[in-house]
């Protein structure tokens, strides 16, 4: 049976990447909560990037709900 829940993934937009150097280009999944089990502050997510877990503020990213293509 498939999960109604959808994971989000989110990137830097790639037309203000030159202004966000260290967020990620490309799509990382978003974490419900940090593995730690801290949760994101308001406006903030945590994104599951190669080799850390980042908090980062929603304005700063594009969001797409499933796996991006």
């Amino acid at each position: 049976m498939p999960s109604i829940d959808r994971q989000r993934w989110a990137r830097v937009p790639p037309h203000l990447a030159w202004k966000k150097p260290g967020l990620p280009t490309d799509w990382v999944r978003v974490l419900e909560r940090h593995p730690d089990g801290v949760e994101a502050l308001p406006g903030y997510v945590w994104l599951d990037m190669p080799g850390k877990v980042r908090h980062v503020g929603e304005n700063e990213l594009e969001f797409t709900e499933g796996p991006p293509v």
